[in-house]
């Protein structure tokens, strides 16, 4: 079977730089799959004034080593190419199960999302040989305009208060969700883009302007447009923050699924939800997720 190289560019906001990722595919774009020593390399990766990123001993910093090791660990079957090691997507998400300890939580939570929802997913519709030339759509742009109609822009926000601008939120256990990942990412991110701390308001939360959750914008928004619901139902299963109000709301859905209501009138009548409320330039992204959360129960 012949190759071809295809270069993916995952932006590492943590770190400030572009870093590549290696796909090998068939020329039309079938059976791609991912060169992992790269995965590797982006982990590895140091992160300016992070305390708390967790990094083997230099002794032992070797990208090859440490693929061999993680593959050993999950047990895949790889393809070699070059000296490389190649793997499929649900190769690619076994081996990265057993890569969290390689880097910061927030750097490893960011390029698991980015290979889910970017790479992963041009694989599977077996584009992988489109590469960069699938670049992102000018998201800054883009997220600039979208800040610029919703918020005042000189105005500092909560996380909280961005999401419910943002997305429509209104459901608590999906705020908490969003809220805890938002917080993670931006506070390494912010720092290191920004170069100082963040404010807080009177409350002692942490306050920022609009334009600067640009930094994990794209990430919430993968979550909440695209129709991969894995990281629902890894809220679902391993919550333990908003696990009372999930299991809640579990026992609402059941009862009404029994008593035969459609999923629109359970969505109403647990959360009080339409497809029409709620709305944020026309998308309805909590009818979405509860819709998917209905679904799963």
């Amino acid at each position: 079977m012949e190759l071809i190289l295809n270069n993916y560019i995952y932006q590492n906001v943590f770190a400030r730089q572009e870093q590549i990722v290696r796909v090998y595919s068939q020329r039309e774009g079938a059976n791609g799959r991912v060169v992992l020593e790269d995965i590797v390399e982006i982990l590895l990766t140091d992160i300016p004034s992070n305390p708390n990123k967790k990094i083997f001993n230099k002794a032992d910093y070797n990208v090859l080593t440490i693929t061999q090791d993680k593959i050993q660990l999950s047990g895949i079957k790889l393809i070699e190419h070059e000296g490389l090691h190649l793997a499929d997507v649900e190769q690619l998400h076994e081996f990265y199960s057993f890569c969290d300890e390689l880097a910061a939580e927030e750097l490893y939570e960011s390029l698991g999302e980015w290979l889910s929802f970017q790479v992963c997913t041009l694989i599977n519709k077996r584009l992988a040989h489109l590469g960069e030339m699938v670049s992102q759509i000018p998201f800054w742009e883009k997220y600039t305009l979208k800040v610029s109609k919703l918020f005042d822009e000189n105005q500092k926000i909560t996380i909280r208060e961005w999401l419910i601008g943002s997305y429509g939120l209104s459901v608590s256990w999906i705020i908490t969700t969003f809220t805890n990942k938002v917080r993670n990412m931006m506070a390494n991110a912010y720092k290191v883009n920004s170069g100082e701390k963040a404010d807080k308001n009177e409350g002692n939360v942490n306050v920022y302007y609009p334009r600067n959750f640009a930094f994990v914008a794209q990430t919430i928004d993968w979550w909440v447009e695209s129709d991969d619901w894995s990281w629902l139902k890894e809220v679902i299963k391993n919550s333990v923050v908003v696990k009372n109000s999930i299991d809640e709301d579990k026992e609402q859905v059941r009862k009404l699924k029994k008593e035969g209501f459609n999923i629109d009138d359970i969505i109403q009548k647990v959360w009080n939800v339409t497809q029409t409320s709620h709305q944020v330039e026309d998308e309805n992204y909590q009818y979405k997720i509860l819709k998917a959360f209905v679904q799963m129960v």
